[in-house]
Parts: C-alpha cells; sequence; structure tokens
C-alpha cells in the first residue's frame, strides 16, 4: 500500500517531537508499505509549542520522503503551489491525517484528486473542536475532515466516545489506533523490588501546565515519608516555575530535573523507578504510561482520559482526579500495601503493558484501512 502521511507532528532530524507517529510510519514501513509525509506547520501553532521553524524543503529519512510545508497562515490557498509539479494524490492508495493541521491540508490536497482518506482523533482535536475561541474557523474546518473521511482513527477510547458525542454520525466509521511498546521492552526482565526505604516517583513528559507537574511537587510537600524522591524527566516552558515552586516547599533536595534525555535513557530512569505519576489533561494516549509499566512501575494516572480504557484501578494501576489530596492519598496507599499487593499490580501492569506491541498497532491500524 502507498500511504500519504499528513501531520505537523512528525520529527525531521533529532526534533523533541512525540516519538508515537514515528513508530507508526516505521511500522508500516517495515511491513511493506510504501510512506510519503507532508510535515504541515502551521507557522503560529509551531511558535505557540515552542518549536524551531524548519526549513521548506524535502527531506529524505530512512527511505521517506519528507515534504516539509510552512503557512503563515492556516491553508488558505492553494497548498499544490509548494509541493513539486510531480504531486499527485494518483500515486496513493490513502491519505492519513493526524493532528489538526493535518487534517485541514488534507481537506486542501482532496479538493483537486480524490482517494481514501483517513482522519485521526487526538485530545488536540478534541480541545479545537469544543474551545470557543476556534469555533470561527478551526472547528468547522475539522468537523468537514471528519465527515468528509473514509474512515475516523481515534487514539484512545476516551477519544472515540468523545468524537463521537461530538458529531453523532460519524460514530459508524471511528475506530480505535492505540500506540504500541518496541518489541525489545516487551522482552525485558523482571523490574527490581518495591523500594520502600527509598522511594523514587518519576514523571516523563514535556514540562508544559497540562502536564500538572506542580500537583505532583505540591503533594510531595506534604506527604509525611522522608524516604520519597521525585524525579522529573523532560523540558519546557514550566520549567522555570516547576524549579521556582520546588524551592518555595523547600524541597528543592527531594526533586531533581533531567531536562531532555534520549528514549533509553528515559527507559534506565523508570527502571530504577517505584512509582510512575502522570495526572495530564487532554492526554491522547500517553506511550510513556505503557513504559513505566513494562519497566514495573505502579503507575498512577487521571481518570476518563487517554490510557484510562486500559487501566484498571487497583488492578493494574490506579486512577484519580488530578488534586492533591487524592493524589498524595493515592502514594500512601501504594506504600501501605503488602508486598504481595503491589507485586500483584506490578505483575498485572507488565502483562497489560505485553498486549501492545508497536508491531500490532501498526498491523492493526492497516488492516482498519483496508
Amino acid at each position: 500500500m502507498k500511504i500519504l502521511f499528513v501531520t505537523d507532528l512528525y520529527p525531521i532530524g533529532n526534533e523533541k517531537i512525540a516519538r508515537a507517529l514515528y513508530y507508526f510510519v516505521r511500522d508500516w514501513q517495515n511491513l511493506g508499505h510504501k510512506v510519503d509525509i507532508i510535515r504541515a506547520n502551521f507557522i503560529l501553532n509551531t511558535l505557540i509549542r515552542g518549536r524551531k521553524i524548519i526549513k521548506e524543503q524535502k527531506y529524505t529519512q530512512n527511505g521517506i520522503d519528507i515534504y516539509n510545508l510552512n503557512f503563515h497562515t492556516p491553508f488558505w490557498f492553494n497548498v499544490y503551489n509548494k509541493l513539486p509539479k510531480e504531486f499527485s494524490l494518483k500515486n496513493y492508495d490513502v491519505i492519513i491525517s493526524h493532528m489538526p493541521c493535518g487534517a485541514l491540508m488534507a481537506q486542501k490536497l482532496l479538493k483537486r484528486e480524490k482517494i481514501k482518506y483517513i482522519c485521526a482523533v487526538h485530545a488536540s482535536d478534541i480541545k479545537v473542536m469544543q474551545d470557543i475561541k476556534y469555533s470561527l474557523f478551526f472547528a468547522r474546518q475539522l468537523k468537514k475532515a471528519y465527515i468528509l473521511a473514509d474512515k475516523i482513527s481515534a487514539r484512545s477510547y476516551v477519544l472515540k466516545n468523545k468524537i463521537e458525542n461530538i458529531i453523532p454520525e460519524i460514530s459508524n466509521k471511528t475506530f480505535i489506533a492505540y500506540s504500541g511498546l518496541d518489541e525489545e521492552l516487551l522482552q525485558s526482565g523482571e523490574q527490581k523490588k518495591f523500594n520502600t526505604g527509598n522511594i523514587t516517583i518519576t514523571t516523563a513528559g514535556s514540562l508544559i501546565k497540562r502536564k500538572n507537574i506542580d500537583l505532583i511537587i505540591k503533594s510531595l510537600a506534604k506527604i509525611q515519608n522522608k524516604n520519597i524522591k521525585l524525579k522529573i524527566i523532560g523540558e519546557g516552558k514550566e520549567e522555570k516555575h516547576l524549579k521556582n515552586l520546588a524551592a518555595k516547599l523547600k524541597i528543592q533536595d527531594k526533586v531533581t530535573f533531567t531536562g531532555h534525555i534520549s528514549r533509553n535513557e528515559v527507559m534506565q530512569e523508570l527502571y530504577k523507578s517505584d512509582i510512575f505519576v502522570l495526572t495530564s489533561d487532554n492526554e491522547t494516549f500517553g506511550l510513556v504510561y505503557l513504559e513505566a509499566m513494562i519497566a514495573g512501575n505502579i503507575v498512577i494516572a487521571k481518570k476518563n482520559d487517554g490510557i484510562d480504557s486500559i487501566l484498571k484501578d487497583g488492578e493494574n494501576a490506579f486512577l484519580i482526579n488530578p488534586n492533591t489530596n487524592e493524589l498524595i492519598n493515592c502514594i500512601e496507599k501504594i506504600i501501605s500495601l503488602n508486598e504481595n499487593e503491589r507485586n500483584a499490580i506490578i505483575h498485572n501492569a507488565k502483562e497489560t503493558a505485553k498486549a501492545y506491541s508497536a508491531k500490532s498497532a501498526a498491523e492493526n491500524y492497516i488492516k482498519n484501512i483496508q
């Protein structure tokens, strides 16, 4: 199958962009499919996200052609003018768009030529659909994209339910497109025992407000157990504020900021961790939850968001509302469990994570398209 993948969330070179979509493309390619990418960057959106503007040109990575296109307006003109003259949708079997910019670009392409079209749903799409400031243009255009699509790929059951509530008429063409872990992680050995004498809590992700990292720091300051330390993996606009918060609460000696580190280094930190906490708002899926689970962490996540649909409270993880009281109570509950109870949760978590491989996720996506 020849796939045209349209999104602004695909890394070029060593860009610090979430890798979930990169893994889909990589594994589709490994399955024998040909993939080209149009990276549709709306400049204002790129700057708001704190990303660098990459030169507009064609790049080739691992045999994949990437057309990096930059737009100062949200695709109000002929996008074909930015593509090579020989470019044609007729060279592809399907066009797949991810993220709002990808959906807007796909619509423009499909005005000239028609092929099978798959439109994905991320947490950011739901935000655009529900936020009044986007209602005049972006929300309306996204709705058109969903209705135009032959199928809708929702990145989690939570997102599937949300988009079907917003646009009920698309419910008969929606499927789930989970992420998955690489095979070498699924074959990992047993995690060290939960270290009750020196507990490490880890969180990972972009240091932005919706990740609610400040909640973890505030909770740590109130927990009576003095043998708990927090490791924060990632970088972002909130880093300075979070460091100042830790200092203000006089727990800076218990909080470590690693900054941005490689995926292998993230896994090394997770293998040394006991509890993983991430109670983000509007989480699309959260591959890092699965990574934490396979590494033997007890995971604490937000109720009714992202990966919630595969987490079972008290069985393979703990689900809370994101506030300090619930997080403190949850951490203290985990500490109070006996060894057998904690080991059972860790075992269940690892077995759950093993069911989600990157290869099977890519195969599932293709199967639903075909």
